[in-house]
């Protein structure tokens, strides 16, 4: 456009016609490459009095920067790995097992001995047979049980341990039993309507003859046997 040659051009930025045919022909493999093609570029933008970083962009629009420094530019870089800590928590964990695979083969036997030996002089030093027997466990309570026989009709309401376990009228000659572990409570609409026995023996009336009662039993209600004398 500006009537140039390519003589004139390399005269003046003293760049072979050889490169300047390979730039105008978009040869970029028959360039040196690198700085040194962006180096040409900017000569001859600067002797034709044109805007060197333009024409220095256009150039690596079009492909003519270096294509493997381009592809390495482009490519991630991969941090290195660093194996150190992992092999040194690996080689700390061995010496672990190891040391305690020989502690054991050492030490382990000489332990068991010992331990052995002290068992035997404490059951040689208790009563004979004590080191064998279980420890006495409490004895289990006796159950609670109530009998209780109607001489009349009444309303009568029975509560075993909390749980209602009779609530309803009982007849003349009605016999009734019922079993608890802690607590009987019972009710009467009429006192001396029933006769009651707390585990085979008699229980006072409830209340006055004639009117409603009720009565509280537990274990403390119950009286010691004692055997007679041979």
């Amino acid at each position: 456009m500006r009537g140039v040659s390519l003589d004139e051009i390399a005269a003046a930025t003293r760049i072979s016609t050889r490169f300047l045919e390979a730039i105008e022909k978009d040869q970029w493999d028959q360039l040196p490459g690198g700085v040194f093609n962006r180096g040409f570029i900017r000569s001859i933008a600067r002797f034709l009095g044109l805007d060197e970083e333009s024409l220095v962009a256009e150039y690596a629009l079009g492909g003519g920067g270096d294509a493997h420094a381009h592809v390495a530019a482009q490519r991630p870089h991969r941090m290195p790995r660093n194996w150190r800590p992992a092999a040194a928590a690996v080689a700390a964990i061995a010496l672990i097992v190891v040391g305690a695979i020989v502690g054991y083969h050492r030490y382990g036997a000489g332990m068991a001995a010992r331990l052995h030996a002290r068992y035997l002089r404490a059951a040689a030093g208790s009563p004979r047979g004590s080191a064998a027997l279980p420890p006495a466990s409490d004895p289990v309570p006796v159950g609670l049980t109530l009998t209780l026989q109607a001489g009349k009709a009444a309303d009568l309401k029975v509560i075993a341990d909390g749980r209602i376990v009779f609530d309803g009228t009982v007849q003349p000659d009605d016999v009734k039993q019922f079993d608890a572990q802690e607590i009987f409570e019972i009710t009467s609409s009429e006192s001396s309507a029933v006769s009651l026995e707390f585990n085979g023996q008699p229980v006072p009336p409830m209340g006055t003859p004639g009117q409603p009662g009720s009565i509280t039993l537990t274990r403390n209600d119950l009286k010691p046997v004692t055997g007679g004398s041979h």
